[in-house]
């Protein structure tokens, strides 16, 4: 793996842990609960299975979930960005077709930015973050076949 995919990777980690810290209803579910939310949102879990980073639960526990009033999916994106002194403005992340899908198209669906040195954070939803981008490009990812042994 890449040294700037595995750095990401444990900034994402130090963001989620900041926003448990503060969103006392946020939780990352297991795949199982992920499958679960995902069938009430009417979601295909194979192709989005990796478009959301956690949850936000508007009722007193998981079990309680009925209707996609009652959870709000989320999508992390971190920084640690010296130049951003008020968040969202000015940070700069990656976002995949597939989660840009989502967002457009589900109201319980937020991006949240997450500050790790500021220890500060910011909910976004979809009219939001289309009036704060700046520039936005598209950028393939390609993975070549594996050599098959003869």
């Amino acid at each position: 793996m890449r040294e700037q995919n595995i750095e990401n990777l444990k900034t994402e980690k130090e963001g989620i842990i900041a926003l448990k810290k503060h969103l006392a209803n946020f939780f990352v579910p297991t795949k199982e609960q992920k499958i679960t939310l995902y069938k009430i949102a009417g979601i295909e879990y194979r192709k989005y299975f990796n478009s959301i980073d956690g949850v936000i639960i508007n009722v007193p526990s998981f079990d309680d979930i009925k209707s996609t009033k009652d959870f709000t999916f989320i999508e992390i994106k971190t920084t640690k960005s010296k130049t951003v002194k008020k968040l969202p403005y000015g940070v700069f992340f990656g976002f995949t077709k597939n989660e840009e899908d989502l967002f457009k198209q589900l109201d319980n669906y937020k991006l949240c930015i997450v500050h790790v040195d500021m220890d500060d954070y910011v909910l976004l939803n979809y009219e939001q973050y289309c009036s704060l981008i700046s520039n936005k490009r598209i950028q393939y990812q390609i993975s070549f076949k594996s050599l098959k042994a003869s």
